[in-house]
């Protein structure tokens, strides 16, 4: 139970406080900042490896998903996060000046990068950069992203009672997460 409460704890602070990726997605509005102020609750979170992409599923007894996990993003830039229904830590946001890379920086003074591919009035896609697992001289930027990334493939491994059977999966070179969620 403390390992689900942990991961649950560490895969949405990761991906909240994470990298960023390049995207197609264009994010256009001169509102977009009013656009990012307001609570988000997440509906999907995606690791993705450079050979395949993996669904979290939400999880008895500790779920990413739902109004009980937000992040709320206010207009004098500051972000708040409720885990569970309780309130956690947050920190201070920044978005670029071509609204397309979203900086999040906790309480530790970390700064992580997203690329923000969708933001609407309902709907928010964030994704980290793309991490190299093998690469020897990480930033602490690129450790946290590709330990959270591994710890939520640890959680679907069929050997810790998810679906996925890893020991017939090629090894991930890379990984990244992809974060989506609801305006609420």
């Amino acid at each position: 139970m403390k390992m689900k409460c942990y991961l649950v704890v560490t895969g949405l602070l990761m991906t909240m406080l994470l990298g960023c990726s390049k995207s197609d997605n264009t994010v256009t509005p001169s509102n977009t900042a009013d656009l990012l102020v307001r609570k988000w609750s997440i509906n999907e979170l995606n690791v993705k490896t450079d050979a395949k992409s993996y669904a979290i599923p939400a999880t008895d007894g500790g779920t990413f998903f739902g109004d009980d996990n937000t992040a709320t993003f206010k207009s004098d830039n500051t972000y708040t996060v409720v885990e569970n229904g309780k309130s956690g830590n947050g920190g201070s946001w920044k978005l670029s000046t071509d609204n397309k890379t979203l900086s999040l920086t906790d309480i530790d003074n970390v700064t992580t990068v997203f690329t923000v591919n969708t933001l609407t009035s309902t709907a928010i896609e964030l994704a980290t950069k793309s991490v190299n697992v093998l690469k020897t001289n990480p930033t602490e930027e690129e450790q946290s992203i590709a330990l959270a990334a591994m710890l939520l493939l640890f959680t679907i491994d069929k050997d810790n009672g998810g679906t996925i059977d890893f020991s017939k999966e090629t090894d991930p070179k890379t990984v990244q997460l992809i974060l989506k969620g609801k305006g609420i």
